[in-house]
């Protein structure tokens, strides 16, 4: 009784901790944990999964061009926080391949699921912002970094954590999609 005596001012401790709480699990979420927090994710499993369509979508670039996935080409497609460390690490590799495989007719972007600050169009890759979450409520991104191959509409190869074991798992799956090269026609990385 003696914590929630008005004399003591019991009620007041008691509000100004639950406060505390509720701006350390807000902090928690949106800083400290690996997932987005964009708060618009609804679905319970991550989805699109290997097999399965990827939506199509239109969005502005950092660069003010139109990115368009749809249901024919090739895309390698990421999504990023700049609060990741993952996602740092998925930056640097990406920026690699993008580079590597320029002659390919292979469309790369990366889609930040926060607002960084910076100049982004030196990139190699199209460097996309979602900051109302809509791109990463499409592909029900909870975690980043999260990454898709996608080919012709479908999904061909997903990773949600950077590791190099995922990046040669992913160049195996690329090598797969591209056109046989004749004899002496052989594509060097570049």
């Amino acid at each position: 009784m003696f914590f929630f005596s008005p004399q003591t001012g019991g009620v007041k401790r008691l509000l100004i901790l639950g406060v505390l709480v509720l701006v350390m699990a807000a902090g928690w979420r949106s800083y400290g944990s690996p997932e987005t927090g964009t708060g618009t994710l609804t679905l319970s499993q991550p989805a699109p999964n290997v097999g399965e369509a990827a939506p199509e979508f239109a969005a502005t670039s950092v660069t003010g061009e139109t990115f368009r996935l749809d249901d024919r080409g090739t895309y390698v497609l990421a999504f990023w926080s700049t609060l990741n460390q993952g996602s740092y690490r998925s930056r640097l590799e990406l920026s690699e391949m993008a580079r590597e495989y320029s002659d390919a007719d292979i469309s790369f972007a990366a889609v930040y699921v926060n607002n960084p600050s910076g100049d982004y169009s030196e990139a190699p890759y199209t460097v996309i912002m979602d900051p109302n979450g809509r791109l990463t409520s499409l592909y029900n991104v909870k975690r980043v970094p999260r990454l898709f191959l996608i080919e012709n509409g479908r999904v061909e190869f997903v990773y949600n954590s950077y590791h190099e074991e995922n990046r040669r798992l992913l160049e195996d799956r690329i090598a797969q999609l591209l056109p046989e090269e004749g004899p002496g026609q052989d594509r060097e990385p570049g």
